[in-house]
């Protein structure tokens, strides 16, 4: 009827490539914690949550509001746990739902840094690039070391494998008040060794993420990162410093999709 041939016209019911991945619309679900999970899993109650985006007809959803890649990013609002290896078969039953109705299915991941708190879960240190406290959550972070930063890397290529595993079409990592622009921002990086001080510097631990995560999952699998590009106070990431990571981010050639 008239109606179909004007839905077909609309420009935000066509299909989207994102690379190998065709999705049917240009309607997406972002990245939320809606806080359904249980002992850190999606269980019934977020898959169902999913599958019903899936089932109106979105093109992508997008599950967890920063699922955790490490045991020290403790889970401070429902977040899901990452990390663990029996996260796996829960996530493929929300992917395999929500691929029956036509969605796509991508989850965020994250390692929090500072905003979280430390004392519950594991009462782990929290980490930051520097020991910048923060402000929502009130902890004051230890200045993460060497080691800390290597198996930090070695935890969201692992993070990645689960949710490729999993059957998901792709990741989105969180680097909005996290551990990852933690290092970008003169505000909360004090640092003066090799992660410290030049742009070049700053971006170090994010490009060494983004290698360890494509040499564990390859190119055929989406990588996408939800960044902050303007802190807008004089002591933060500044407008000009967002937009050139931004560029720097693009011409790697290892993040498919910027939010």
């Amino acid at each position: 009827g008239a109606g179909m041939s004007e839905a077909s016209r609309d420009p935000l019911l066509q299909p989207f490539q994102l690379r190998h991945l065709v999705l049917r619309n240009r309607i997406m679900s972002t990245a939320h914690e809606p806080a359904y999970s249980e002992d850190g899993l999606p269980k019934e109650r977020y898959r169902l949550y999913h599958v019903e985006k899936a089932k109106g007809g979105i093109a992508l959803t997008m599950t967890a509001g920063s699922a955790i890649v490490a045991e020290d990013s403790p889970a401070a609002f429902g977040n899901l746990h990452a990390y663990k290896d029996e996260i796996v078969p829960w996530l493929a039953r929300l992917a395999d739902g929500c691929h029956e109705h036509g969605s796509a299915v991508m989850i965020q991941i994250t390692h929090l840094g500072r905003r979280t708190n430390w004392n519950h879960s594991d009462w782990l240190p929290v980490l930051a690039p520097s020991p910048v406290r923060e402000p929502a959550h009130r902890s004051f972070p230890k200045e993460a070391e060497d080691w800390d930063l290597a198996r930090i890397v070695r935890a969201y290529a692992a993070t990645a494998q689960r949710m490729q595993a999993a059957g998901l079409d792709g990741i989105e990592l969180e680097a909005y008040g996290h551990l990852m622009d933690g290092f970008w921002s003169p505000a909360t990086n004090r640092r003066t060794d090799a992660y410290g001080g030049s742009l070049d510097n700053r971006l170090r631990f994010t490009f060494e993420v983004l290698d360890a995560i494509r040499a564990a999952v390859g190119p055929e699998f989406i990588v996408g990162i939800r960044m902050v590009a303007d802190e807008a106070w004089e002591q933060g990431l500044s407008r000009a410093e967002g937009l050139e990571i931004g560029r720097r981010l693009v011409a790697s050639g290892q993040v498919d999709c910027i939010n």
